[in-house]
């Protein structure tokens, strides 16, 4: 069963309308199968070559994709025995648009290869980055999907129908340039949408990769590390609560280092609007070391109105309780 398709991001729905409604046309000839009154398939295939990068907080990725586009039009049929070049502008053709694309560069030039029996073909190679929303709450655990969406600009979908070539193959490469993702696979499907409800529903062709991050990197250079400045907090629960300067000295230490290792790992967390799972994690680790503090000015409080005896119960609870609470606290964040 298809996934449902969802639009990029709002870019995408001003993008589509101002291709369709602001002049971009294609060479003013009927599409093939007018007088059939039939729309004329276009038969795509691709091949992604690599994936560059990705920006979460920017909500894009950069790929290298190849294409082709192939239709009948007996209208060009010819009697010699190769085919033949011929300009775009010179024959009808699917207005082809990348729809969340942001800046991309084409390798090659705006030509189809047009064969004896009237077969049109034309292929392009594109390299650039593309919009992509992408939902990070389970952030460094995620999985994502790439799309790149193509549409044919000005024409219905009485006019226009793509479908995946099942004649020719289309893949991605076996290895990619990204060093935190892993491509589990891809699919490709042809679908009818509006942009708005007001508008007219337009073919579409949508390339999807299938993602997972490596989250081993995040699990070493962030998580482990967390988890020993917060452990090392502990260390207040086995001290003397007579000795009140070092309880807080501990406590305090610990809270100023979990603070500098936050500026150092900012760059490894996404800027996003919402709490990630990693973003939970870090103010929870925050918040534990904090009551740690706490509980060490409670304890020297509770020793100078000598009260001993309830400050070394309240350590002990803390030595079970807290690391407990901690373990459960990463085990629902993480696993929950």
């Amino acid at each position: 069963m298809k996934a449902p398709f969802r639009f990029p991001s709002l870019l995408f729905s001003i993008v589509c309308y101002l291709l369709l409604f602001m002049g971009i046309s294609v060479a003013d000839v009927s599409h093939p199968n007018s007088e059939l009154g039939e729309p004329t398939v276009v038969k795509m295939r691709y091949v992604v070559l690599d994936i560059d990068g990705v920006d979460s907080a920017v909500q894009n990725f950069t790929m290298n994709l190849f294409f082709s586009a192939e239709w009948m039009d007996p209208r060009e049929a010819h009697g010699g025995d190769d085919p033949v070049s011929k300009d775009l502008s010179d024959i009808w053709h699917p207005n082809i648009q990348i729809t969340n694309r942001q800046k991309i560069f084409k390798t090659m030039e705006d030509v189809a290869k047009v064969h004896p029996n009237g077969k049109v073909e034309v292929v392009q190679r594109v390299w650039g980055d593309f919009s992509q929303i992408l939902d990070l709450k389970n952030f460094p655990f995620d999985s994502q999907n790439f799309d790149v969406t193509i549409v044919s600009v000005g024409n219905s979908i009485d006019e226009v129908q793509f479908s995946l070539d099942k004649e020719l193959p289309s893949g991605i490469s076996p290895q990619f340039s990204l060093p935190d993702w892993e491509i589990k696979g891809h699919k490709a499907w042809s679908h009818n949408t509006s942009v708005f409800e007001q508008m007219e529903k337009t073919a579409m062709f949508t390339i999807s990769l299938e993602a997972k991050r490596y989250n081993e990197y995040y699990i070493i250079k962030v998580i482990l590390p967390l988890f020993l400045i917060v452990a090392m907090s502990w260390i207040v629960f086995w001290v003397d609560p007579e000795q009140a300067g070092t309880q807080i000295g501990v406590a305090t230490t610990s809270m100023l280092t979990l603070i500098a290792y936050r500026f150092s790992i900012d760059n490894l967390v996404p800027a996003v609007s919402y709490l990630t799972r990693m973003d939970t994690f870090i103010l929870s680790s925050t918040l534990l070391v904090f009551a740690t503090l706490g509980e060490a000015v409670i304890t020297s409080v509770l020793t100078k109105h000598g009260k001993t005896k309830l400050a070394t119960r309240m350590d002990r609870w803390c030595r079970l309780i807290v690391p407990a609470g901690f373990l459960a606290l990463a085990c629902h964040v993480f696993l929950g």
